[in-house]
């Protein structure tokens, strides 16, 4: 009887400790608040009102993540409506008080930065550090969504912000991604996807798989009443009927029956159980959980759609084949909208894709793959066609294409509407690259984006394939091994040597400053790249007769088609190269590298820093003179900005009144927002406009404004130079232009006045336009300037039209 005491007491003990333990989500979930159930495990939480699109939310996400993984995690509740509070509507408009109480409610299972968005303004917790808080919220205290559609670059810049107090270097935060494959000139900024006609987003599917609790409960249950009925006596047949054991050994003498063992048992299902769950969220290898996925800014775990019937169409693949989707019913259908001349992410989509259909392995045959044409320009069918020969993807997907009306149907059916932000004087190209999975009885469930990282893709492409798995009625296995941890990249800061074409090897790395061309074979469908890499023999020859940087040729092998493409490739050329071609396999070198695009030029120095890049596609392959200048200059950063005041403006005596007029202002912060820029901007009609967006807190403006303080003290007597402080304080803002001296004025500027200059709103800070001398835009630079030749460059082609 004492061990049988004994036994109940335990059981008593771990059913008190282990039944709250499993119960708290469900307690958590029971008190009336959606962004605290949300929020338990998860790092955004929005209403439906918010007017968030999918990839609005990607990019949230991405950058959230990105937080996390630089040690500085923020966690975001956008309430956008009064039904967003649940039981507490009272606080709708009270974003300091709402932050509190969301803050505590979270703060048994996370105390770090929680930032709440509303719209008459914003509120900050961080239950571990009240006083770091307090001096947030008054950073943020100027900042409130403009307008409905101003939350999510509200929420950008003040998550920004905050990383930035925690001295967190803005190259680690995440930044919104679209595909960019311009025709002939440059795209313009990101653009955002619509909500897909239809569907609403129903979960964000950060955590894939779940603890498997619900066979844990029935059996806690089950074996619970057993025991009740047991100690009852109401089991006295089963105990007759199962009998007795007398154990020997150690335990020679005391006689245990078998149903006694039930607490036992028990206990045992709950330390396993607690395990398991413990397991399920913490991550592994080949499991897309939580813990690692949210940790990788460059994988997008996907967002669950409403099971709602996929939007129809029916359009001509690269056979001239007419295909409908409503013809692969019975099978799951990845859809992917891929620009047929793209150099960019799609690569990384299809390459994806593939991938995901050789991991199901025999179950791939109940899978299609499809594509269709995001180009509104290359619309034909050889277009198609070429895209899939030069890929690889020959028998292996149908690649569809239509006339321009018949595509934008598609496109706004889905929500990733290409031409949504093009003016009739636009000529670029700019996606989203958004991928879809559909189930057998045709229903969107799970969309994707395509970040662009090449060590990534197979990672990617494991994901998807588990993914469709799901889908599948069988749930086939996936063969995999890929961690979803992020995939390191090799920086050009670290030595590295990569296979050399033809045997043997080639190193990379610091020691000495180098030129690279990264490329691939399938370059050839939309830029000359047999003859441009002929052409580099010449800059190798005057290299090495000069002093500057060798050039090393390097092959991403992670998207080409196979290993034998290279060679063959390579063997056609007219003339032997001067220069190594290594390859690439993993990607992780191009990713260390920053490249997003091919053909991509990277000059780094002796340090192994970058100081110039160039996307070929986008921007123009140099010619020989302007790549030989580029590279000279380039290795020179230390001397980009002048050393006074008084230097820039000797420079800048004589120039025309209109001119003279800004470098009399030069770096004030200018009252009147967008109505004063925009009255400047026409006092300028017949100049070009160089107009930097810019502001005190982002570092990379930081690292950029002495190349913009030399560039206009260069080009200020033929180009008007402006800058547009961005969601910043007077003060900051006018102690940052007293440092950074520069030779023209800026204006103060919301998001709202911002989004007056670019169609689709600012993507982030810094950002660069350029304005023909009627005023309309010609081209939209993203992100900071590496050197002053890259800014150069951008103004000769864009401002003054002579590259």
């Amino acid at each position: 009887m004492r061990l049988r005491a004994l036994i109940t007491l335990l059981f008593a003990l771990v059913a008190c400790v282990a039944l709250p333990a499993l119960a708290l989500p469900a307690l958590a979930q029971a008190d009336g608040d959606p962004g605290s159930d949300v929020l338990l495990d998860q790092n955004l939480f929005y209403g439906y009102d918010a007017g968030i699109t999918v990839t609005q939310e990607l990019n949230l996400d991405r950058l959230l993540n990105a937080t996390a993984k630089a040690g500085a995690p923020v966690r975001v509740a956008i309430i956008s409506h009064p039904d967003d509070l649940g039981a507490i509507p009272q606080l709708f408009n009270q974003p300091g008080t709402y932050a509190n109480y969301l803050g505590i409610e979270l703060s048994d299972t996370y105390d770090g930065r929680l930032l709440v968005v509303m719209p008459n303004g914003l509120g900050v917790y961080w239950h571990a550090n009240p006083t770091g808080a307090t001096k947030l919220a008054s950073q943020l205290s100027s900042l409130k969504p403009a307008s409905a559609t101003a939350v999510v670059a509200t929420t950008v810049t003040a998550v920004d912000r905050i990383e930035a107090s925690a001295g967190v270097d803005a190259s680690k935060l995440a930044h919104p991604v679209s595909s960019t494959a311009p025709a002939g000139s440059k795209g313009s900024a990101n653009v955002d996807a619509t909500t897909p006609a239809g569907t609403s987003v129903t979960t964000k599917s950060v955590t894939h798989h779940h603890a498997p609790t619900g066979w844990f409960l029935a059996a806690l249950i089950l074996f619970a009443l057993l025991y009740v009925g047991w100690r009852s006596g109401n089991l006295g047949k089963l105990r007759g009927a199962v009998g007795g054991v007398r154990l020997r050994g150690e335990l020679k003498g005391i006689r245990i029956r078998p149903v006694a063992l039930l607490p036992t048992i028990l206990l045992l299902i709950v330390v396993a159980a607690l395990l398991i769950n413990h397991a399920a969220g913490s991550g592994g290898g080949g499991t897309a959980t939580g813990a690692t996925l949210a940790t990788n800014p460059h994988l997008d775990p996907g967002t669950t759609l409403t099971a709602k019937a996929a939007p129809a169409f029916t359009l001509t693949d690269q056979t001239g084949q007419r295909v409908s989707l409503s013809q692969y019913r019975g099978k799951v259908v990845v859809l992917a909208f891929v620009d047929a001349e793209c150099q960019t992410i799609c690569p990384l989509t299809t390459q994806a894709m593939l991938d995901a259909k050789a991991a199901l392995g025999k179950a791939g045959n109940q899978v299609q793959l499809l594509g269709v044409n995001a180009n509104w320009k290359s619309t034909q069918i050889d277009d198609v066609l070429n895209y899939t020969d030069l890929h690889g993807m020959t028998g292996r997907w149908q690649f569809l294409t239509g006339s321009p009306t018949q595509l934008e149907q598609v496109w706004k059916a889905y929500g990733v509407n290409e031409k949504a932000f093009v003016t009739k004087d636009d000529n670029e190209i700019d996606h989203v690259a958004a991928l879809y999975l559909i189930d057998p009885q045709g229903r969107q469930r799970v969309v994707f984006t395509t970040y662009p990282s090449y060590a990534t893709i197979p990672q990617f492409g494991q994901l998807l394939a588990q993914d469709v798995s799901k889908l599948l009625p069988d749930h086939p296995p996936v063969s995999s091994h890929y961690s979803y941890a992020e995939a390191p990249a090799t920086t050009p800061s670290l030595s590295t040597t990569l296979p050399k074409l033809g045997g043997g090897s080639v190193k990379l790395g610091p020691s000495k400053a180098h030129l690279y061309l990264f490329f691939a074979t399938w370059d050839a469908q939309s830029v000359s790249i047999a003859y441009d890499l002929d052409q580099l023999n010449a800059y190798e020859r005057y290299a090495k007769a000069n002093g500057l940087p060798s050039v090393t040729a390097v092959d991403e092998g992670s998207v080409e088609p196979s290993a034998q493409a290279l060679p063959k490739f390579i063997s056609g050329l007219s003339t032997p190269l001067a220069y190594p071609v290594a390859i690439d396999q993993t990607g992780s070198v191009a990713d260390g590298y920053q490249v997003q695009g091919e053909p991509w030029f990277v000059e780094t120095n002796a340090a192994g820093k970058i100081v110039w890049d160039q996307e070929v596609y986008t921007e123009g392959w140099p010619k020989l003179a302007r790549l030989e200048q580029e590279v000279k200059t380039s290795l020179n950063t230390a001397s980009a900005a002048p050393q006074s005041g008084k230097q820039i403006e000797a420079e800048l005596a004589g120039s025309a009144a209109p001119l003279a007029a800004l470098h009399g202002q030069a770096s004030k912060l200018l009252p009147g927002g967008p109505n004063a820029l925009e009255a400047r901007v026409k006092e300028l009609h017949g100049y070009p406009i160089v107009l930097n967006i810019w502001a005190s807190w982002c570092e990379p403006c930081q690292k950029e404004f002495g190349l913009f303080a030399k560039a206009s003290a260069l080009y200020g007597k033929r180009v008007a130079f402006l800058g547009a402080d961005y969601a910043d304080s007077t003060a900051d803002a006018e102690v940052f232009l007293r440092e950074h001296h520069v030779s023209y004025p800026s204006y103060a500027m919301t998001s709202a006045g911002v989004d007056k200059i670019l169609a689709g709103g600012l993507q982030g800070t810094p950002t660069t336009v350029f304005l023909r001398p009627n005023g309309t835009v010609a081209w939209v630079h993203l992100d900071n300037y590496k050197s002053l030749g890259g800014l150069e460059s951008d103004i000769q082609n864009y401002a003054l039209g002579s590259g």
